[in-house]
């Protein structure tokens, strides 16, 4: 790629035309976020035992952004802000998405609105090949009628906890998916092995078209199940569990950014690729004893306050590596730019040499100058919402980050904390008292900006109202429930075992939850008409 680049503006300038106008220099796009994984979680934020060798070597020929922040808590509405460069709560996304019944009770649809504009969507349309491999969860909770990604502007996905194609298909992990992928213990460790498959070959296909290429991926580690081989244990013989379990899962997640890293030098492509690591919010909340869910969940926020489903920085501040050779500063750390999760979709736009699309409100900025290593000062303000349970370093529901300043707002809003986070990131020391004026202009902006929120979720969304070939599907026919029957019944017997029916179905205890209420006659399967026409004995 790198000699047609070279090669074609001389040619066209010898046909008369512009070289800068038909420059096909674009670079390529690797975006690799993590789940749960803290600031403090890799060796080159300090991180005492754990080895992550790669990503220390992205450190090392790139910069270390130290005020990177994620623009929620938790999952869905975080990955919502990449692709979209807008507030995920614009969108109605406040938490991740489950069942309708709980995406009811939030008040949010039942997935991420494919007709907004989308960061892949608009980089196919100017010729990249985009796809999307690893955690989707922009829609879920085993709503099987939810838009594809496809729909969503990626050219090839495979994928978990939502979408169409299951990561394990089409790989040599394929049986694993009949363990129950991620919610086993087993095929869990496997996950990101088998998106990173999908990911090199695509990579390898867009280098044969001489195309530029967008991929997304998106990493199981260090999300529940935490899981590890015993071959992913070995470099950790001293290390107790829980944490030689966590340890080991952290180290295969490097592995794999490795595995990408060797392959862009393998194809001559490390120059032409920018190369992001990130996480979508904080570490998971740990349990002490075995047996209890989050018992493997052993990250750390590297000091920081507060964990996932915290607005302190600990919930959203998270590593932000960023590895493009000859453009990025290498061995450089950045510990003052403000940088949010918002920013990503101008900045690839500015690099890629494309205007952002008519009408579009977005929240973000290009950081291009600041990745670049030159002054950058950020001009627009960020926001969160967090709507969820509240309690102990929960506590915020609101936030606003102003500069070098965050405020941090209950749901009463009665206690408001400010906090310089470039001299105090760990939030030790609160500026509220000796900044009142400060305080009132910035709630005053948070008050401006909720006001702005939607209030009603656009019905389209639903599946409770499927209009079939709706355009939030992007075209693609709805499935009834005789046709999502058909598909769920494997075996062909004309009845669903639970087995058949938690097939898919991304969070497993909403799924056995709600089996009983189709089994009218509590015979331990679903007959055709308990499935199709649920409550009619």
């Amino acid at each position: 790629m790198r000699l047609l680049s070279l090669l074609l503006p001389a040619c066209l300038c010898f046909l008369g035309i512009p070289a800068q106008a038909a420059d096909d220099s674009r670079p390529n796009f690797l975006f690799i976020y993590a789940d749960d994984l803290g600031w403090g979680d890799i060796a080159c934020h300090g991180h005492p035992h754990i080895l992550t060798p790669n990503l220390d070597r992205m450190a090392k020929e790139g910069t270390d952004f130290h005020q990177f922040t994620v623009v929620n808590p938790v999952c869905s509405p975080s990955r919502t802000g990449i692709v979209t460069g807008q507030f995920p709560s614009r969108l109605g996304v406040h938490q991740h998405f489950s069942s309708h019944t709980q995406n009811e009770e939030r008040g949010m649809p039942d997935w991420l609105d494919p007709r907004v504009p989308l960061l892949p969507r608009i980089l196919k349309e100017a010729g990249y090949r985009t796809g999307h491999y690893g955690k989707w969860h922009l829609s879920g909770g085993g709503i099987s009628d939810a838009p594809s990604p496809n729909a969503y502007g990626y050219d090839d996905a495979a994928t978990w906890t939502g979408g169409d194609r299951h990561v394990f298909d089409g790989t040599s992990y394929a049986r694993m998916e009949q363990e129950g992928g991620a919610h086993d213990q087993h095929a869990a460790s496997f996950l990101s092995v088998a998106a990173t498959d999908h990911a090199l070959k695509f990579i390898r296909d867009a280098h044969d078209r001489e195309a530029p290429f967008y991929v997304n991926l998106w990493l199981h580690e260090t999300h529940h199940l935490v899981s590890a081989t015993e071959e992913d244990k070995a470099p950790y013989p001293d290390i107790e569990e829980p944490h030689r379990t966590y340890y080991a899962a952290v180290t295969r997640a490097d592995r794999q950014v490795g595995r990408l890293l060797d392959l862009l030098d393998e194809l001559d492509l490390a120059e032409d690729t920018l190369v992001i690591f990130s996480s979508d919010n904080g570490p998971e909340n740990s349990h002490d004893q075995p047996g209890q869910k989050f018992y493997y969940s052993q990250g750390v926020t590297g000091g920081l306050r507060g964990r996932k489903r915290s607005l302190l920085m600990g919930g959203v501040n998270v590593p932000f590596l960023v590895r493009w050779p000859g453009k990025v500063p290498a061995g450089r750390v950045d510990r003052e730019t403000p940088i949010a999760a918002v920013d990503v979709l101008p900045t690839f736009l500015e690099i890629a040499g494309l205007e952002t699309p008519e009408g579009f409100r977005g929240d973000g900025e290009s950081i291009l100058a600041a990745l670049k290593g030159k002054p950058f000062e950020r001009t627009k303000p960020v926001f969160w919402w967090w709507p969820g349970k509240h309690g102990g370093d929960d506590w915020p529901t609101w936030a606003m980050r102003d500069g070098r300043h965050v405020l941090i707002v209950d749901e009463t809003e009665q206690q408001k904390e400010l906090y310089d986070v470039i001299t105090d990131r760990e939030q030790a020391t609160d500026l509220a008292a000796a900044n009142p004026q400060r305080v009132g202009t910035m709630w005053s902006a948070i008050e401006a900006w909720r006001s702005e929120l939607p209030t009603e979720i656009d019905p389209t969304l639903q599946t409770s109202e499927p209009p079939r070939n709706s355009p939030a599907t992007g075209n693609r026919p709805r499935l009834t429930r005789e046709e999502m029957f058909a598909k769920k019944d494997r075996d062909g017997d004309g009845q669903l075992t639970r087995e058949e029916y938690l097939h898919r179905f991304p969070d497993q205890e909403e799924g056995k939850r709600r089996f009983p209420g189709f089994d009218d006659n509590g015979d331990g399967v679903l007959s055709r008409e308990e499935f199709v026409t649920p409550g009619k004995k």
